[in-house]
């Protein structure tokens, strides 16, 4: 049988229709669907974000004359004209509503902030949870969902606190990404897939970034609980059980003695890197990302793996000696998974 070559928006919709992938009423919608060339999309990007910066800019300044009220109504007002835009589904369109909510969120956050005392953090993360849930449920693109989704992120850790609640948080963060990517099939055909889709993108990204805005903020910030600069004992150790619980999901058809050399090797792993979770985390996320083939997800999980690497190297509560040596260790595991894969894969084309 011989494979088509790649076809144009026309040639394409007329393949999925022979196929019976479409139907005659959608095939004449497909070709306006597609997009531009990507520098068309970067300058109609760029002017979207212009042009809602010459808008708030024109609005805001006036408002601010008129107090703590008429912020917060420009604001309000600024987040009902986004949802407006973001129904119109264009490039332009999409990203001037990313604009326009992220500038009415602020105001939103910036007149809470008058109403309450200097330091009172809670309060105020109380608020943005409330205004980015709020701004997360529209219709609206898959960019802003994202961005939403990672701000209410950040506003529930600054709500927990930097105490051993937000570790356990750091977990769970760890635990929703790998489950979305792990369960992808079954709902990214859903009518709610997308909302979906950009929450787990956004959870998994949360979760690569909460080690080191932790241990800033417990460095930064009085607490009660382990001393700043102390390891993350408890989210090392979560994330080491979501990373043997997840190999035992992947492996679960492989034999009893595989699955307990995977969950060794994870273990081994969590041992080795346990001064430095977010490497702990990041391989986590990794692993299940490229499983479900999300693309980004791995990529930014892999960046992270790198940093997490790097921060682990420079570490000064363990000797120089012994962190050469670990390294060097992980290193040769993952030479020896990549070699086990490589025969697992040759050995099962023949």
């Amino acid at each position: 049988m011989s494979v088509p070559e790649p076809a144009g928006g026309g040639r394409l919709a007329d393949l999925l229709r022979e196929r019976g992938i479409v139907d005659e009423a959608e095939q004449p919608v497909l070709p306006a669907q597609q997009s531009g060339p990507w520098w068309l999309m970067l300058l109609q990007a760029l002017a979207a974000w212009l042009a809602s910066l010459l808008i708030v800019a024109g609005l805001v300044l006036p408002a601010v004359g008129l107090g703590t009220a008429g912020t917060g109504v420009m604001g309000g007002v600024s987040c009902i004209a986004a949802v407006a835009l973001f129904r119109r589904g264009a490039l332009f369109t999409d990203q001037m509503g990313l604009a326009l909510s992220l500038a009415g969120q602020g105001l939103l956050m910036w007149t809470a902030d008058e109403w309450f005392e200097p330091g009172a953090w809670r309060q105020m993360a109380g608020v943005g949870v409330l205004v980015s849930g709020a701004m997360l449920l529209p219709r609206a693109s898959r960019l802003h969902r994202i961005v939403c989704a990672l701000l209410l992120s950040l506003a529930l850790g600054v709500l927990i606190g930097p105490g051993l609640a937000c570790e356990l948080f750091g977990i769970a963060l760890m635990a929703a990404a790998i489950l979305a990517c792990a369960t992808r099939e079954r709902w990214a055909a859903q009518p709610w897939g997308g909302l979906l889709g950009a929450v787990a993108l956004a959870l998994g990204l949360a979760a690569l970034m909460l080690p080191p805005l932790l241990s800033r903020a417990r460095a930064d910030f009085p607490f009660d609980g382990p001393e700043p600069g102390s390891p993350m004992i408890w989210l090392a150790i979560g994330a080491a059980l979501v990373l043997v619980a997840l190999l035992g999901h992947l492996l679960r058809a492989a034999s009893p003695g595989l699955q307990l050399a995977a969950g060794g090797l994870a273990l081994s792993w969590a041992l080795v890197f346990h001064t430095a979770p977010g490497l702990i985390v990041a391989v986590g996320v990794f692993i299940a990302a490229f499983q479900a083939s999300q693309r980004t997800l791995a990529g930014f999980a892999l960046l992270a793996a790198v940093l997490y690497v790097g921060e682990f190297y420079y570490l000064l509560d363990v000797s120089l000696l012994r962190k050469s040596g670990l390294l060097v260790l992980g290193g040769a595991v993952l030479l020896a998974l990549r070699a086990w894969v490589l025969r697992t894969a040759a050995g099962a084309r023949t």
